[in-house]
């Protein structure tokens, strides 16, 4: 059997928390998306079994940590970690107030690699929500439309922005970037105040599997009063799957450092 082993250097995150409550509590948040397709895992955070099962599409969390350093290790599903190499494995620092999004994600070509965000929880002005888009997907560079006018245009793997808008519902396309007429992507995204709605495109679309997850962040409304928090599901498919919290610094944070090898089993 294939598998992949991917050594990745320790993700600093800098982050300036937006809530100082959270920023004294010590603790910070974890979630973990699944964007490799045919890969069914299990997910070990500093040597134990925290998530099962994990299927491509799925995004786990959030796991709230006391501040401090983790070992993240992905094996196969059902593997023993005393006789066998993780698929994928990784470290992160987790400061007090932390909330990151790590995904396990497809470059351009089909490489799997691993990235860590930064989520823009910023308070948004009185009847705007804010979207953020990812890319994260095998497929070339895109351009991401609402109500058929483009919000980000190029974007490349690994890569996003975000935007504040009025809040509203939204028809949202993902295209190839400069052709309209290949749509990946097209559903309708209702924005509420004060939220961020993050999607991030995944998977393969020369392979089949490429699909759009999004979460929610919400409480941004200026001087909210209390913990941002969030919900999510995965679009396209109608099938909720997650809840998430989230927090971060300014428009999209990426920070990832990573060797990958392949061998043979």
């Amino acid at each position: 059997m294939r598998k992949l082993t991917m050594l990745v250097a320790v993700l600093a995150l800098a982050i300036i928390p937006a809530a100082g409550a959270v920023a004294q509590s010590g603790e910070g948040q974890v979630t973990v998306v699944h964007g490799v397709p045919d890969l069914l895992v299990d997910v070990y955070v500093n040597g134990d079994l925290t998530i099962e099962d994990f299927e491509y599409g799925d995004v786990a969390g959030p796991l709230t940590l006391p501040a401090g350093s983790y070992d993240l290790e992905v094996y196969p599903a059902d593997a023993d970690p005393a006789s066998s190499d993780p698929a994928l494995a990784g470290s992160t620092d987790l400061p007090a107030g932390a909330y990151a999004t790590i995904a396990a994600y497809l470059q351009e070509g089909g490489a799997p690699t691993l990235g860590v965000f930064v989520e823009n929880n910023s308070n948004t002005d009185a009847g705007n929500a804010r979207v953020t888009a990812r890319h994260l997907a095998d497929f070339g560079a895109v351009d991401v439309l609402a109500n058929d006018g483009a919000v980000f245009e190029g974007v490349t793997n690994g890569l996003g922005g975000d935007a504040d808008v009025p809040a509203d519902t939204y028809n949202i396309k993902i295209t190839a970037a400069g052709d309209a007429n290949t749509v990946a992507f097209d559903a309708d995204l209702p924005l509420a105040e004060g939220t961020n709605t993050i999607a991030y495109a995944i998977g393969s679309v020369a392979g089949g599997s490429f699909q759009v997850v999004t979460q929610t962040i919400t409480g941004l409304q200026s001087a909210p009063g209390g913990v941002p928090t969030g919900t999510g599901g995965l679009s396209g498919t109608g099938t909720p799957a997650w809840l998430i919290a989230a927090m971060g610094l300014g428009l999209v944070a990426l920070a990832s450092g990573s060797a990958l090898a392949r061998r043979e089993n």
